[in-house]
């Protein structure tokens, strides 16, 4: 399979929408399809006339991490290692990070490795109670220091420690505890969820939305009195512009 054959995007109104569309095989990504995607979301979130990425997955799970594609020969050293695969995989986060509107990942079943990481990465993330998360790399005394760097800056340090190294699932609830979700849906009520989150967004200004990105992005980097400024000169600029009636 081709990687956009992993996942489709469709538009509705305002909304990007992305779905990982191999649910039969837990909607794993390989390194070719994570840099497809991450490229595809950040696309879609430059275009203007978008003001939210959904991210959603097919199936019984969101996502069961990295795919081992048949026949393709592993990476021989750390170097290739890092060309093929962990560059791969920044990337997605980057991409995440730097999609000028918010992008909101839905999750059902479970989020494993790099699908963990890559819904604790995303602006908002509503899980389906039922719903688990696992970053079981350690299983393999494989330090999961990727998935780590994603979760890292939505999560308190030792949250993100007690899962990497019990290799335990959490559930929705306790993730919602840890700041990995933002809102737990009932069973069945994902897509409803999903649906009643974007109305709050869909009537917002665009540009008010690309500045609380920007802002939630750049100001954890700053000291107190730096995010006071940046907040100042942001909200001046949205209530200054010229589109404003």
């Amino acid at each position: 399979m081709t990687a956009s054959e992993r996942f489709r995007i469709d538009r509705d109104g305002p909304v990007a929408r992305v779905t990982l569309c191999q649910g039969a095989e837990g909607n794993t990504l390989a390194p070719p399809d994570m840099q497809a995607i991450g490229a595809a979301i950040r696309a879609e979130g430059s275009d203007k006339t978008v003001k939210l990425v959904v991210v959603t997955g097919e199936g019984d799970d969101f996502c069961l991490g990295r795919r081992i594609v048949p026949g393709v020969t592993p990476p021989a050293n750390a170097r290739a290692f890092r060309e093929r695969v962990a560059d791969a995989i920044l990337g997605v986060y980057e991409n995440l990070r730097m999609t000028p509107v918010p992008v909101l990942v839905a999750v059902q079943g479970r989020a494993k490795g790099f699908g963990c990481a890559f819904a604790a990465q995303a602006d908002v993330t509503i899980a389906e109670d039922g719903a688990r998360f696992s970053m079981p790399e350690m299983d393999g005394n494989l330090p999961p220091t990727l998935a780590i760097s994603a979760a890292l800056p939505k999560m308190p340090a030792k949250a993100v420690l007690d899962m990497v190294l019990t290799r335990d699932e959490i559930d929705a609830q306790t993730a919602h505890a840890f700041g990995m979700v933002s809102r737990v849906a009932p069973k069945g009520g994902l897509t409803a969820a999903v649906d009643t989150y974007i109305a709050k967004l869909a009537d917002r200004d665009r540009d008010a939305l690309v500045a609380i990105k920007e802002y939630m992005r750049l100001a954890p980097t700053m000291d107190l009195a730096g995010q006071a400024r940046y907040g100042a000169n942001l909200i001046a600029v949205e209530m200054t512009s010229q589109d404003k009636t």
